[in-house]
């Protein structure tokens, strides 16, 4: 095996910036984890190896270093499309059989492409991870970009790119990159153009493949249940045979790519541009340029800073704008802080707010005093500690990192000493880059571990329900505080009442958390409703808290977090603060206008009406106080406690946290589906770039074929995306199958598309919904279709924290706390028998709603 290990003192060496300086210094040395090792193959690839045995999931990423960065106007998009490209079939495989092999050992392989990176992923049970790294390595190095399957996945990245160009807030990216880097590759769409995508060749795409899938170009990392010797064999085995290649960049005269700057041409300081976008609101946005080589850790502290700095900004200009950020720019050529400021429609003049947001900008500290700086190194370890639980993550989110920096600044986050080097004095001067961007006028267009212990306290006399898990493994506590009834309190003091007090909350955590002993701590207090994975919080009748921490002292933490939560009562400030951030939506997020009125046609008509209907009467402070002394009081809440401590000591640290109970609880509130007893039909013509439509119908069901059901759902999912995404490339995303909410299921299509293909499309609809869609379907198929899904889910339970949710949610909606464990286990015994026995008894159109905006 032609391997050689990396020596990691020489690696820690490197990291502390300034001791290779002629005068020597004393340099203290931090140990990374044991079960972290580096290794670089014979053939030039990197290998990063995390092993994590309470884990039931590998996760293997691959970071090509290649993206849009080395492209030109005449390639824009071709990293991106050469992604979509390599899910097509290899020497060895078609893609067909592609597909089959992953869903075939409960796989997820994916891939994503950003500016300096390709990242490829391709997480499976641990048993199966040797033949999830074939899978990937024959992609990576073995693909044929089919030219039959090119004009295909040209509609698919057409679809992709007709979304980014619906979405206000990815116009408004383009007009920031397109004057930051100017004569540089940064300044192109990821994605590409309409016409580099239709002008592209299958040909050339090829060439560019083969020029930059060079082992010597990528840098693996590995992490969950294994053993790294065996690992690295394996590893060696698969990947490191493939030779290594010289990569060449293609030469253009007036063109910068990847780390050159030659033709860079970077805005001066004072200089003003006027861009045009298809938001509602003018946005004010400054660049200050921040000189010098600074490690992420640097923007890590600085983006800290910023984002409390632009909270007080938006106290101190209040109804003038409706909303600023403050964060930093990052790239290997030039390094910014940015400030958006979205203003009122109709403003035009913007020169008080700009002096005043520059002058706060030049007086503000951003040093950070050394007791702070101990506490973020301590979050710091956390963080390191909770993505090596998400093999899939791990990769997504340090992509970047890896590929323009290596594996060591990833590494560079368990050490405490670059912190203490970042955390030195920044000083803002200069006058900022101006970018003022207009409104559009708009027209109508598993292996064995250790034993794991879970138990369950039952709340009583004033206590929270407690649900413990012992996982002997982890060295991580993770805290889900599951806060009931949050829709009838709603209903009778206000809306968001929840998040605003939770916000408030944050904020005191977040000050006590300067002061006091920092457990490594981090929380959550509210989630991104647009985050993907977040999305499993955004429930109308629960709020949530998540502590995540080091297991140094259990009950020293748990006693600190019950003083912050014992009798909590926010200040006005904390409230105004709150309030400030809540008090208006953000039209820039979201998506378009016609896809926010789609979502709020559709669900009118398949959601039955709330027992609680919205209470739109603004929250006053003394309404708060009201809301959070029925809502925020133990023995309204479920606490869910995953951590290497035994149960019974976890309890008795929680027998302190007491509170009064409630006379008359209500019932738990999901939304429930509704029954139609006729067709409906709805129309509404809004113009623009996309189309969206909707279609279903709803059915009673009885709750003992749900599992059957949700298999079904599979299958017709599958079907139906690969029929109009992957065989007609008429979207890029789309949603169908069966969602189920107890007695009742809804059968739908929903998605976007270009609005050309709306009068093709909604025909097909119907006949995915018959029992003859399972005619082709076999015992085989099946179970490719149920271990994909458990594969996916499992991913949402790779974390301790997310494993405490549903610990949680499960015992609040079913009284249950192993519901979430049983279903997933029934799901895995259903037979295809069972699923043509539910599609008799259920696949039968009647009274359909069809929601069409376009």
């Amino acid at each position: 095996m032609f391997v050689r290990k990396i020596i990691l003192p020489l690696f820690l060496f490197f990291l502390l910036a300034g001791i290779l300086q002629a005068k020597p210094q004393k340099v203290h040395l931090n140990t990374l984890p044991s079960n972290v090792s580096l290794f670089q193959l014979d053939n030039g690839m990197q290998v990063l190896l995390i092993e994590n045995p309470a884990l039931p999931m590998v996760g293997v990423n691959v970071v090509v270093k290649v993206g849009s960065a080395y492209e030109t106007f005449s390639t824009s998009g071709m990293s991106h499309m050469l992604e979509h490209l390599l899910f097509n079939g290899t020497t060895h495989r078609t893609q067909k059989q592609l597909y089959d092999d992953v869903d075939r050992i409960g796989g997820y392989n994916n891939a994503n492409t950003a500016e300096y990176f390709t990242n490829f992923m391709m997480v499976t049970p641990a048993e199966n991870i040797r033949q999830g790294m074939e899978i990937q390595a024959d992609m990576l190095f073995h693909s044929t970009l089919p030219a039959k399957k090119f004009a295909k996945e040209k509609g698919i990245v057409l679809e992709e790119i007709s979304k980014t160009l619906a979405d206000p807030q990815s116009q408004a990216e383009r007009n920031v990159l397109s004057v930051l880097f100017k004569g540089h590759a940064l300044s192109l769409p990821t994605l590409g153009t309409y016409a580099t995508i239709k002008a592209m060749k299958c040909e050339d795409v090829y060439a560019f493949y083969k020029n930059y899938y060079v082992p010597n170009n990528m840098l693996l990392s590995a992490i969950g249940n294994f053993d790294s010797a065996q690992m690295l064999k394996m590893i060696d085995s698969i990947y490191g045979q493939e030779p290594p290649g010289v990569v060449n960049h293609p030469p253009v005269s007036d063109w910068s790519l990847g780390f050159e700057t030659a033709h860079l041409q970077l805005p001066q300081p004072g200089e003003v541009f006027h861009r045009f976008y298809g938001g509602k609101n003018p946005l004010l946005q400054l660049f200050f340029r921040i000189k010098g080589k600074h490690s992420s850790v640097f923007f890590e502290l600085l983006d800290k800073k910023l984002s409390d700095l632009s909270q007080d900004m938006r106290m101190q200009l209040g109804k003038r704008v409706r909303r600023i950020s403050l964060e930093t720019r990052t790239t290997p050529v030039a390094n910014f802080i940015q400030a958006t400021i979205m203003l009122p429609p109709g403003t035009s003049h913007f020169d008080s707010i700009y002096t005043q947001v520059t002058q706060t900008l030049y007086n503000a500290s951003f040093a950070y005093p050394p007791n702070q700086l101990q506490a973020e190194a301590a979050r710091a370890r956390t963080s390191f500690l909770k993505n090596i639980e998400k093999p899939h993550m791990f990769g997504i989110f340090n992509a970047y990192e890896i590929a323009v920096n290596g594996f060591e600044a990833v590494l560079a986050s368990y050490d405490s000493a670059p912190y203490f080097k970042a955390g030195e004095a920044l000083a803002v001067q200069g006058p900022p880059v101006t970018l003022i961007q207009w409104p559009e006028k708009q027209g109508n267009g598993q292996q064995a571990t250790k034993e794991i212990v879970t138990k369950l306290f039952p709340g009583q006399n004033g206590l929270p329900a407690l649900i413990v898990r012992q996982n002997p493994a982890s060295h991580l506590v993770a805290i889900h505080y599951l806060l009931k009834h949050k829709a009838p309190l709603e209903s009778k003091y206000g809306k968001n009442a929840a998040k605003i007090l939770h916000d408030c909350f944050g904020q005191r955590l977040k000050e006590v958390l300067k002061k006091e002993k920092a457990f490594g701590l981090e929380f959550k207090v509210n989630d991104n409703p647009y985050l993907p994975m977040d999305d499993i919080y955004l429930h109308p009748d629960f709020g949530y808290i998540r502590i995540e921490a080091l297991d140094n002292d259990i009950p020293g933490l748990i006693h600190f977090l019950n003083e912050q939560m014992k009798n909590f009562t926010p200040t006005k400030e904390e409230f105004q603060k709150a309030q400030v951030k809540f008090g208006h939506s953000n039209p820039m997020m979201g998506g378009s206008p016609a896809k926010k009125l789609f979502q709020k046609l559709y669900k009118e008509q398949i959601l039955e009406k709330s027992p609680y209907p919205e209470n739109s009467s603004p929250i006053t402070y003394e309404k708060l106080l009201r809301f959070a002394q029925e809502y925020f009081t133990p023995a309204n809440m479920i606490i869910s406690v995953i951590s290497p401590a035994r149960p019974g000591a976890v309890s008795k640290s929680f027998a302190e946290f007491k509170g009064h109970s409630w006379a008359n609880e209500p019932a738990p509130y999901s939304p429930a589906f509704k029954l139609h007893d006729k067709p409906v039909s709805i129309r509404r013509e809004n113009g623009g770039e996309r189309a969206y439509l909707f279609w279903g119908f709803t059915e009673a069901i009885a709750p003992k074929d749900a599992p059957a059901l949700k298999a079904l759902s599979l299958i017709l999912s599958d079907k139906i995306v690969f029929d109009i995404r992957e065989k007609q490339g008429m979207a890029y995303h789309l949603s169908a199958g069966i969602d189920i909410k107890d007695d009742r299921a809804l059968f739908y299509i929903e998605q976007g598309t270009r609005p050309q293909n709306v009068d093709k499309l909604l025909p097909q609809y119907p006949k995915f919904f018959s029992p003859k869609i399972l005619d082709d379907v076999t015992e085989d198929d099946l179970q490719k279709s149920v271990n994909m899904y458990l594969g996916r889910m499992m991913f949402r339970r790779l974390s301790s924290i997310n494993q405490a949710y549903y610990l949680g949610t499960s015992y609040y909606f079913h009284g249950d706390i192993n519901y979430d464990h049983n279903f997933l286990q029934a799901l895995k015994k259903v037979r295809l028998n069972d699923v043509h026995l539910v599609a008799q008894k259920y696949l039968h159109v009647k009274n359909p709603v069809q929601v069409i905006v376009r």
